[in-house]
């Protein structure tokens, strides 16, 4: 493809790894521009620190007691208000070599062996940098005693069964069993498998606490918590999975990169446990950004990925936060030169090279890596732009989607064959730079600007007291500001509701209507066999309606019945939550956070009619630095009640189907399957002119107290900002931070982009 073709959303990718690592190059500030941001905040801190105790060596006094503790309040404020970390996510099969690219990328060769990650379980792993000491921790999350209770009490039914027995459900209850208690666990009753002598080697399941290992280097680490991800044939009786709800790893060296991220594995199987499922489903909601990693032999024809990115896309667009997708295609390495040249028509001539030179057989090698590599991203670029379904729910920029082949092998050997550039495991290395830098540069310009606003109100003080009518006038001003801004936002909110309600009315008619046809789509898939609806079935009543199966494949049953509701809300939810993600650049005119950038009680007018006083002005100032750090604040606490809202229209359905599932879960014997399904379907029969319309209720109740809660949190910290500083006679003690002030205002950065 051309790079002078006119770029266009989700098309048109750059076609090179050259392109693409140089525009990260052009993104990324150098070390030492991010050595000097992280000096800034911790100059920044310590002045702030040397101005908290002058103020605690000032006398109190009546006058200024009061203002004094609203300003010490204040410098609390810009600790609390830190970002939350940049999540990144990884789908991968066993084998795709997704272990060796994490170790790879942290430049840790035994951190996670290969096949640990999703291999033969579905423990969530999550990998994040110890920034306290060079210690390796693993910080191991259970699952609750009544939760293994309750799967407990499904398994034993499940090897019980005789009649229409499942034999993938059979072998996955046997090996979590026979894992946990040995090979006579198969045989023993519930009550004597849940006895506390059971789990004498992990006490803080029974207490449901976080069980913590540190460890001085990786290999030691990775010895310790192979029992709490690792299946283990060999040993059964001594692994501790099937009740592990996650595992966090902590690596010491990697602040550089890691600080601000969370390398978070989404592993393609499913286990039949609830807690599991569950979590997999929250953290995928809170990725910012996903890689896909596949094989490169077979990438070009990995459905499967596809798939579950499909089947995946409200909970990573409209139910979360991702922002960017990239396709990661590993194990470029491996590849027999004769066959690939043949297969793709190539000569020596085409690479420029000949059969008597010396290093004929390495240069042949890298050249065929190179070219497909080159082929594979331009396939996977086409690939992606016919995903229409993917397409449809995100705002697809330039940078939206990428491709990256990598060589885990050849990064990691002593005489590669390829540079560390081409095998591309820097460019992703240098991705995570990126997000960790963003957060540090914005975190920072946060802290400074509000610290500046606090020590400006200060240095007011040391001025002439305002004329006290003037003051007065100022904060009628101020409020009158609030009250119109707060009720045209309040009139935009009460729009969106009301557009919101016509589509969800709208949605839960056509849902009413097609229920059960709906309904019968997840319990009788007509492609799957009688096991694979016996299995289907019997994990959607245990599992309160939903499942992922051994391959990854997800049933929803809940979200299923109000799928025409999702589909007439996704467009009018989407246009206003638009603008919250990182790199969308479509942001729509009438979006909450377009409001959100407008909304102010301190246009610039204001400040220039008072520029001439010496304590309003300040007073402005910090009014208006007090303005902007909320607004920043308000964008995180918005895109976090937005995957609630969404999520509410599937929770609310599975609230009303709870009675039947506990009902239908009970069944077992002969000819179970049909009775479950009765169950079900004859309660959403019973229950369809109700169940829509109290989701509709549901997520419109949410949505309403959720935005006027917040927009009352922004007005009543306005408010008591203006009754502190401009409505009453409160003061300050008399302190010169003015050497303070000029030192600050010399850390300041420009938001890195």
């Amino acid at each position: 493809m051309s790079n002078r073709e006119t770029k266009r959303p989700c098309e048109d990718m750059p076609s090179t790894s050259h392109e693409t690592t140089k525009r990260h190059k052009q993104q990324c500030p150098s070390p030492k521009e991010m050595s000097d941001v992280t000096r800034n905040i911790r100059l920044a801190k310590r002045i702030i620190t040397s101005v908290k105790h002058k103020l605690r060596n000032e006398t109190k006094n009546s006058s200024t007691k009061k203002l004094t503790q609203y300003v010490r309040a204040s410098f609390s404020k810009l600790d609390e208000d830190i970002k939350k970390k940049t999540t990144v996510g990884l789908f991968g099969k066993t084998g795709t070599g997704k272990s060796s690219l994490i170790n790879a990328v942290l430049g840790e060769s035994n951190l996670l062996p290969s096949g640990t990650i999703s291999a033969c379980t579905s423990v969530i792993i999550q990998v994040e940098t110890n920034v306290t000491n060079s210690k390796y921790i693993a910080e191991i999350e259970f699952i609750s005693k009544q939760n293994w209770e309750d799967e407990l009490e499904t398994l034993l039914k499940v090897l019980s069964e005789d009649d229409d027995k499942d034999h993938e459900m059979f072998n996955a209850a046997n090996d979590k069993i026979s894992a946990l208690y040995g090979e006579q666990g198969v045989f023993m009753a519930k009550e004597d498998l849940m006895k506390d002598e059971r789990f004498s080697e992990i006490p803080e399941f029974l207490t449901s606490k976080t069980k913590t290992i540190s460890c001085k280097n990786a290999s030691e680490l990775l010895n310790l918590i192979a029992c709490y991800v690792q299946h283990d044939d060999s040993s059964p009786g001594g692994c501790y999975w099937p009740v592990v709800k996650s595992v966090t790893i902590k690596i010491p060296n990697c602040k550089d990169f890691l600080e601000h991220v969370v390398l978070v594995d989404l592993p393609g199987t499913g286990d039949y446990n609830k807690s599991r499922d569950q979590m997999w489903r929250l953290k995928l909601r809170d990725c910012s950004t996903v890689w896909i990693v596949s094989e490169i032999n077979r990438a070009g024809s990995d459905k499967e990925a596809w798939n579950l990115l499909s089947n995946s896309v409200r909970d990573m667009a409209e139910g979360g936060e991702c922002s960017s997708i990239s396709f990661i295609c590993t194990k470029t390495d491996d590849i027999n030169p004769q066959s690939y040249m043949r297969s793709a028509k190539l000569i020596d001539e085409d690479f420029q090279i000949t059969s008597e030179d010396p290093q004929y057989a390495s240069k042949r090698k890298a050249a065929c890596i190179k070219h497909r590599n080159r082929t594979a991203k331009e396939k996977l670029r086409k690939i992606f732009n016919q995903q229409d379904t993917i397409k449809k729910h995100f705002n697809c920029g330039d940078n939206f989607f990428s491709v990256v082949t990598v060589s885990s092998e050849e990064f990691t050997k002593e005489n590669p064959l390829l540079k560390p550039e081409d095998t591309e495991i820097p460019m992703l290395k240098n991705l995570l730079r990126i997000y960790n830098n963003t957060h540090t540069t914005e975190t920072a310009n946060l802290y400074i600007s509000g610290a500046l606003g606090i020590l400006s109100l200060i240095q007011s003080y040391r001025n002439t007291n305002a004329d006290t009518r003037e003051r007065y006038d100022l904060y009628l001003q101020l409020m009158n500001n609030l009250q119109n801004a707060s009720a045209n936002m309040q009139e935009y909110l009460t729009t969106i509701l009301h557009s919101l309600k016509k589509h969800l009315s709208n949605g839960a008619a056509e849902s009413e209507r097609n229920c059960i046809e709906n309904a019968k789509t997840v319990m009788e898939p007509k492609r799957k066999g009688r096991q694979g609806f016996h299995r289907t079935l019997a994990a959607l009543c245990s599992n309160d309606g939903y499942y992922r199966s051994k391959t990854g494949v997800e049933s929803d049953l809940n979200r299923c019945l109000v799928e025409h509701m999702y589909n007439h809300i996704d467009k009018v939810f989407s246009d206003f939550f638009s603008g919250l993600q990182r790199n969308e650049t479509d942001v729509n005119a009438d979006s909450l956070q377009t409001k959100i950038d407008s909304f102010t009680i301190i246009p610039e007018d204001l400040l220039h009619n008072y520029e001439d006083s010496p304590v309003l002005s300040h007073m402005l100032k910090f009014l208006k630095t007090e303005e902007n750090n909320m607004k920043v604040m308000l964008k995180q606490q918005v895109l976090q009640q937005k995957k609630r809202i969404y999520a509410s229209l599937a929770e609310s359905i599975k609230t009303s189907m709870l009675p039947c599932y506990e009902e239908a879960a009970e069944v077992s014997g002969t000819g179970s399957m049909k009775k479950k399904q009765a169950i079900l379907l004859d309660h959403i029969e019973s229950s369809r002119s109700s169940m829509f319309q109290n989701a509709q209720e549901d997520l419109l109740k949410i949505f309403d107290y959720m935005m006027n809660e917040t927009f009352i949190v922004i007005n009543t910290r306005l408010v008591e900002a203006m009754n502190n500083l401009v409505y009453t006679k409160n003061t300050l003690p008399h302190i010169d931070v003015s050497d303070e002030i000029k030192e600050l205002k010399k850390l300041i950065t420009h938001v890195y982009d």
